[in-house]
């Protein structure tokens, strides 16, 4: 058996995790090794006692990687394990990674992390709720962001419906198997989702949602992004889970606050407490993730590297600009201008100018004012 029959194998059986696993490839070196060995060698291992040993060398008599391999490809899946070149990296960091990923849909949309925002909330949203999810999602889509989410009703489906309506990707991750998607009112914008993105889950083709699946799907939302956003959440609501889950693997955290008066606040305000960062909008997101070191604009003259000088300090690469990119930048050099000015001005679209703008505001180029108003950073 090879190692990503090997992988497929194991996640069928039940009662192993991807901690045991680890365990197991520690100590007999990959996964298809794990097979070869007997009951006694097995239950040797920490946390596998007689009853595990014995599931895991019935293994391949009891649950076939093959079977799995055709039903999956009857339904036009692909399953990676984790040895697989399309597996997402950022997943590979976290400690207890999926054995393998069941996905339909666009593969390689998987492998965007430092773009890549998760967003999350409550089943039962007020319209704020619903209407800062959504506009989040558009933002991060002029930014060319990947969403992910869990296609949960509530705020996972603003994010995702948003997302796909603004032209943009998204990643939906299940808490079920693809064969038995849940919930099956969303099997339409699931469809949808796979048109550039996908819909993934870690569970074999026909295994049912449960308690258990949920919090554990949610490790793979916030382990696949660089953040997660929390856009509305009761105090006992599942989606802290997803936050914590998010700062125990070393991500950024983002809240967007409400109503003090408000259950459904009282979750993102407890995070903000605790040091999630406050956000109104996707741009406070991107301020996250400027890297000062590239896009210091008061560290040389931004309007002469746009013109084509060198005056960049050695020890700074040089910022390259994209033509529109060039063009704002000398128009702004005349003083500050709205975006309907640039767009007339300038001969370009207003959903271009737009999406210029927020990628030169994560480059410390530009600055937004009041009245869609933007300036330089000098």
């Amino acid at each position: 058996m090879d190692n990503k029959r090997a992988f497929i194998c194991l996640n069928l059986v039940p009662g192993i995790g991807p901690i045991k696993v680890n365990r197991l490839i520690e100590i007999f070196g990959s996964a298809s090794a794990i097979f070869e060995k007997s009951i006694k060698e097995l239950k040797g291992v920490e946390g596998i006692g007689p009853k595990l040993a014995e599931e895991i060398c019935k293994g391949p008599q009891n649950h076939n990687p093959d079977d799995e391999l055709r039903m999956a490809e009857r339904a036009g899946v692909t399953i990676l394990s984790r040895e697989c070149s399309e597996y997402p990296g950022f997943l590979k960091e976290i400690a207890d990674p999926p054995l393998v990923l069941y996905v339909r849909g666009n593969v390689s949309s998987l492998n965007n992390p430092y773009k890549s925002i998760a967003m999350v909330g409550s089943r039962r949203p007020s319209h704020y709720g619903v209407k800062m999810a959504e506009s989040l999602s558009v933002s991060a889509v002029t930014a060319g962001w990947t969403t992910i989410s869990g296609l949960a009703i509530g705020i996972d489906t603003a994010t995702h419906r948003s997302t796909v309506d603004a032209g943009g990707t998204t990643i939906a991750v299940l808490g079920s198997g693809l064969g038995r998607l849940y919930p099956q009112e969303n099997l339409e914008l699931a469809r949808k989702i796979c048109e550039k993105g996908a819909v993934i889950s870690e569970f074999p083709m026909t295994f049912p949602p449960d308690r258990r699946s949920f919090p554990m799907r949610n490790r793979i939302i916030s382990g696949m992004s660089c953040g997660t956003i929390v856009v509305e959440a009761g105090l006992n609501s599942g989606t802290l889970i997803t936050a914590n889950q998010a700062n125990d693997q070393g991500r950024n955290v983002f809240a967007v606050p409400g109503r003090a008066n408000e259950p459904g606040s009282r979750g993102c305000h407890s995070l903000i407490r605790d040091g999630a960062k406050l956000i109104e909008n996707f741009a406070d997101v991107l301020e996250e993730y400027n890297n000062l070191t590239l896009f210091d604009a008061a560290k040389f003259n931004i309007i002469d590297v746009a013109k084509g000088k060198k005056e960049v300090p050695d020890t700074l690469p040089a910022l390259t600009l994209s033509e529109t990119e060039q063009k704002i930048v000398e128009f702004l050099s005349l003083g500050e201008a709205t975006v309907d000015n640039m767009v007339d001005e300038l001969e370009i679209a207003v959903g271009k100018a737009f999406a210029t703008l927020i990628e030169m505001e994560t480059k410390k180029l530009v600055k937004p004012l009041p009245g869609r108003r933007y300036t330089l950073l000098k």
